[in-house]
């Protein structure tokens, strides 16, 4: 367990492309049973997607500016800005780099870039955490994703389960504050969620250029031997029991796996906080997406758990009581 001290999350904010989709009427298009079947099983009844020109920076930094003006934080007292995606707007450079400039940060800000799905926002947090320890007293961690354009078209095993989002949470530096975390990998697994087969395309902008692959079976196998011991183990080291947990927020991997994840350890319904059936699996965004989408009035003691792509996986217990949670907004900005 890593214990990162005097650190606070003051802020969450979220954004998602204006383009709903409904499930059900796309499942008209298949025009079968088996379809319908499938969006009961990981339970996404609508979710947002971009289009052609639209990034995950884009959405990130709506995020960002809404979350910067709602903190009256000023922009030259931030030291470092992360951003971590596996849907970067370019190969090259960093996007962090480009939303630097686009947020008017100073050149003294350290900005880069985390390849990283999933488990991505947990692990994100960390390296923020690290560098607030560090020294800098303000970070802005930009989380988020556009899965959407990587997805083929015709398949239902990822078609209907990915929506886009993108997410900003400010970290800074105060006494008495406490940051626990549990990470891990296991990259036996990597070809399970892939994305390698190059696929050609008309539109310049953007550096996602391979469709998603995901064998859904090996996931869920994955997901059902590592997530409850990871959480078990972690709330044993905390000296903590489920019952002590305000909210515990899981990636939004799917509807079924979220209810038998929150069995194996104990967590009663209205603990654990469920936003797929509205806005899809947002990958790395999809744990700040619930935080911001279903608010509740004690989030003391919370659990964030991300795991999957990588294959990776991480916990951390935070205290977002005094933290300010922007409701999810729809892009409305010309970025």
């Amino acid at each position: 367990m890593l214990a990162i001290k005097n650190v606070a999350i003051k802020g969450i904010s979220c954004v998602v492309p204006t383009t709903k989709i409904n499930n059900v009427d796309l499942s008209q298009v298949y025009g079968d049973k088996e379809t319908l079947k499938l969006i009961s099983s990981i339970g996404v009844e609508s979710r947002y997607v971009v289009d052609e020109t639209t990034t995950s920076a884009d959405l990130c930094l709506q995020a960002a500016r809404q979350l910067l003006l709602n903190l009256k934080w000023d922009v030259q007292d931030i030291g470092a800005l992360i951003f971590v995606s596996q849907t970067p707007d370019y190969q090259l450079p960093a996007t962090a780099c480009i939303l630097q400039h686009k947020l008017g940060l100073p050149e003294t800000v350290m900005a880069f870039d985390i390849n990283l799905g999933c488990s991505g926002y947990v692990y994100g947090l960390n390296v923020a955490a690290s560098l607030v320890n560090s020294g800098i007293k303000k970070v802005l961690l930009l989380v988020g994703d556009t899965i959407s354009k990587i997805v083929k078209p015709g398949d239902r095993s990822t078609e209907l389960l990915f929506g886009d989002a993108g997410s900003a949470t400010a970290l800074q530096y105060e006494d008495n504050k406490l940051l626990q975390f549990e990470l891990g990998s296991n990259g036996s697994g990597w070809e399970n969620i892939v994305a390698r087969n190059q696929i050609s395309s008309d539109v310049n902008r953007g550096a996602n250029n391979a469709f998603l692959e995901m064998n859904g079976g090996e996931v869920f196998t994955f997901t059902l031997k590592t997530v409850p011991a990871l959480v078990n183990k972690f709330l044993q080291e905390l000296s903590l029991s489920s019952s002590d947990i305000d909210a515990c927020i899981y990636h939004q991997a799917n509807h079924f796996m979220l209810k038998h994840l929150a069995k194996k350890s104990n967590f009663l319904s209205e603990q654990v906080a469920i936003s797929i059936n509205e806005y899809g699996n947002t990958s790395c965004a999809s744990i700040p997406v619930t935080l911001c989408a279903r608010k509740r009035e004690n989030y003391k003691n919370t659990l964030l758990i991300g795991f999957g792509v990588g294959l990776s996986w991480g916990a951390v217990m935070c205290d977002l009581s005094e933290s300010i949670l922007l409701p999810v907004e729809v892009l409305i900005n010309d970025n």
